[in-house]
């Protein structure tokens, strides 16, 4: 429709719409290559977790290394006596200047049933700000009264004492007896040590004041560390850790042992050397194509909850663990976290956290964290995606490129078609031109031979309406002027045997002209009856004996002989067109024929259809006229010598032989054999239905 409303969209635009499917390819396989990143990923965390399980396992039940005063004593079992700084302590056996404080709990049993007894006894240890390299020991214990050692009728008699055992190691300990000075409801003892002792041990004997002097219940401390002056426990505490870390060296990446409180105790390893991130053009036009396509991507579960440190590149190798891991494994839960980092665009990264707890009997004593990133194991991935990249993108620009070149030949090629299409026809509708054969033989070099034939038809049509009109007007010019003639000489004619004649001759002529009406109107009628019959099965070996009859009748000068390579030929065909297309050529035969000898009706298979025949009528006779071979099955041609009383001819005949032969499947033919010609067609399917 003129009027219709048209996108406005070329070919080329077409094409480059159908190319946006190409740009999400390099993004697929980035999207591929991510997913399997983060696989490795978590088999990866997985691993690790398993590793920092098996580290945290050598450090269960070390309560010496958490436990600052208790690592002195640690190698001898002893438990940690803590000894703070007091601005100045005097030994006067009165325990004025020490604070309050609960007793310390001493394991008290009765010398006679063995049974459990409890005393109040406090055991403090105090460093004299004044002297801090040594210690002063206060022991309060509450008694009934103090019994002191005495000496009757030469034996010593024995009284409540306090032997001190102190030294370096279990071995070479010292013992000391102290007699304690009373107070009320108990007694005191206060000792002044020039260095404090790495081990001390209190044993305390309370006997019976009646006068048996029974020891009535023993009190023992056990081996205590009393705990060393800052200074030195922190050097002995770096000791302690660096022989239990020093296995955490083979261990991939860092590994921080924390306290309760969050304090780093320990530290070994970092947690991957950073990739070099390259320098070159193609290193960064690869980096910039990664980042372009970082919108794609998505994040783990793992990612989204620390999504706000996602940019904390330099802030992932800082001592300090995350805190919501750490805090976890605190509680005792053991966590897993794998943190992106954005060092540079490409594969994706993440600093992998494993958090397990340590357990100091039942509660937790500290965490110990195993950090790791795979930016240095996934370098050499890396680099690869970064080739593949570059490679990818210039495959894909590459297919655009030469998509696009192909498309613009291609719209060339039709733009130009278009126009010798347009200037083949002038205004008034006449064909002036051609269409130049495409040197391709693809789609658009069929249609431009397409329009070619087209044009080619166009031009014999018109060229058939040409030789109508001039052939109409040949044909049809002799019989009116012998009609007007005759009825002119008719009206003045007096003769009865003149007008007789002239009646004749008017009634040639007008039977002439019906002729010449009936001959045109005859391919119309034929191509009618060929749309509206229907094929059936016919044998044409008798079709072909049945018509040889007819002729033989119709014909009687003429001799007809049936040339049958094939006995049977049974072919759905419309017969009355087959028919009618032999009476063609026999009508041929016979005009141009020599006389006297036969005209055969051939009947063959066709060679290049297995289902396909050939029907031919040959005579013999003068061969076909070289300037119209081409031209023999075109309409209104025709090889006679017209005159003014031969019978009207239109070169209709071979054309609808043509028909026939088209409509069938097959084509007519003509050629010069021996002494004579051999006109006819072939049959292979027709085109109508079949019943």
């Amino acid at each position: 429709m003129t009027g219709a409303r048209r996108l406005p969209f070329g070919l080329r635009s077409l094409l480059a719409l159908a190319l946006l499917p190409l740009v999400a390819l390099p993004l697929i396989g980035l999207r591929f290559v991510d997913v399997m990143t983060e696989l490795a990923r978590n088999e990866r965390l997985e691993n690790q977790a398993a590793a920092a399980r098996s580290l945290a396992a050598s450090l269960h039940e070390r309560r010496e290394l958490f436990e600052r005063d208790a690592v002195i004593g640690a190698a001898t079992g002893a438990r940690p006596l803590p000894v703070p700084t007091l601005p100045r302590i005097v030994v006067d056996q009165r325990g004025d200047e020490w604070p309050g404080s609960p007793p310390t709990a001493l394991a008290a049993v009765d010398a006679a049933s063995g049974a459990p007894m409890r005393r109040p006894v406090r055991i403090l240890a105090a460093r004299d700000g004044t002297r801090p390299a040594g210690m002063v020991l206060m022991v309060d214990a509450d008694d009934e009264r103090l019994v002191k050692p005495s000496a009757r009728d030469g034996r010593v008699q024995p009284g409540d004492e306090l032997i001190i055992a102190f030294g370096e190691s279990p071995d070479t300990m010292v013992e000391r007896r102290v007699t304690p000075s009373e107070r009320a409801g108990g007694w005191i003892a206060e000792i002044e040590f020039a260095q404090t002792p790495r081990l001390l041990r209190l044993v305390l004997a309370d006997v019976d004041y009646l006068g048996s002097r029974k020891v009535e219940s023993r009190a023992d401390t056990g081996l205590m560390a009393p705990a060393r002056p800052e200074g030195e426990r922190a050097a002995m505490l770096d000791v302690a850790w660096d022989n239990a870390t020093r296995a955490f060296e083979r261990a991939s990446g860092r590994v921080s042992v924390f306290d309760t409180s969050g304090a780093l105790l320990a530290q070994r390893g970092e947690p991957g050397a950073l990739a070099d991130p390259g320098h070159g053009w193609t290193t960064r036009a690869a980096r910039w194509l990664l980042a372009a396509a970082a919108a794609l991507r998505t994040r783990s579960a793992d990612d989204d909850g620390d999504a706000a440190a996602s940019g904390a590149a330099a802030g992932a190798h800082q001592p300090g663990a995350s805190a919501d891991v750490l805090a976890r494994a605190l509680a005792g839960v053991a966590t897993q976290r794998a943190r992106p980092l954005e060092a540079q665009a490409g594969l994706p990264r993440w600093l992998l956290t494993s958090a397990q707890p340590i357990w100091i009997g039942d509660r937790v004593g500290g965490a110990l964290v195993l950090e790791e990133s795979t930016e240095g194991w996934l370098s050499v991935g890396q680099q690869a995606l970064e080739r593949l990249t570059l490679l990818a993108t210039s495959a894909v620009a590459a297919c655009a490129l030469v998509l696009m070149l192909v498309g613009s030949i291609t719209v060339g090629r039709i733009v130009r078609l278009r126009r010798q299409a347009e200037r083949a026809i002038d205004a008034r509708g006449r064909v002036v031109g051609t269409i130049a054969p495409s040197p391709i033989a693809d789609e658009i070099g069929s249609l431009g031979d397409s329009y070619q034939r087209v044009l080619q038809r166009l031009q014999q049509h018109q060229q058939y309406l040409g030789n109508l009109r001039s052939r109409l007007v040949h044909e049809l010019r002799t019989p009116i002027m012998i009609v007007r003639s005759s009825l002119d000489n008719l009206a003045d004619e007096t003769d009865p045997s003149r007008r007789d004649e002239y009646l004749q001759r008017v009634a040639d002529g007008a039977h002439r002209l019906e002729r010449i009406v009936a001959s045109m109107g005859e391919a119309s009628s034929l191509e009618t009856m060929l749309a509206d019959s229907r094929a059936e099965p016919v044998d044409l070996h008798v079709l072909l004996e049945g018509c040889a009859s007819g002729y033989r009748a119709a014909f009687p000068s003429r001799e007809f002989v049936v040339d049958a390579a094939v006995a049977q030929a049974r072919c759905p065909v419309i017969a009355d067109a087959i028919v009618q297309a032999l009476d063609k050529l026999v009508a041929n035969a016979d005009d141009f024929g020599t006389i006297g000898t036969p005209i055969v009706l051939s009947l063959a298979s066709t060679r290049d259809h297995a289902a396909g025949y050939r029907i031919a009528v040959r005579n013999q006779g003068p061969a076909l006229p070289q300037a119209m071979r081409d031209q023999l099955f075109d309409s209104m041609v025709s090889v006679r010598e017209a005159s003014g009383g031969a019978q009207a001819h239109l070169g209709l005949g071979l054309y609808l032989v043509r028909l026939v032969a088209e409509f069938h499947g097959g084509e007519a033919f003509a050629r010069d054999i021996p002494k004579g010609v051999e006109v006819g067609f072939t049959i292979t399917a027709p085109r109508g239905p079949t019943s």
